[in-house]
């Protein structure tokens, strides 16, 4: 990838309690060194919910992106209410 695209990896020793964040969109790779637990968490932005929203997407993502406006709302309404 360096020669074709000009894109260098990185390479890193994860210890206990270590956290990776990876960019959305980010190609990755893993090589376990010994037995491991993963976890992942997507992330989707305002700003992607915003766009996914304008172009349609399938019944599945307006499920979830329908969710996440709800509690965000729920928590804002929540906060403004313990404001008097």
């Amino acid at each position: 990838l360096r020669e074709e695209c000009g894109v260098s990896g990185w390479t890193l020793l994860q210890s206990l309690g270590d956290a990776v964040l990876v960019p959305a969109g980010a190609p990755h790779q893993v090589r376990s060194l010994a037995g491991t637990i993963s976890v992942e968490q997507r992330f989707l932005s305002p700003e992607n919910a915003t766009r996914l929203r304008e172009h349609g997407a399938n019944p599945q993502l307006s499920a979830q992106l329908a969710g996440m406006i709800f509690s965000a709302v729920r928590e804002a309404v929540g906060v403004l209410r313990e404001c008097k």
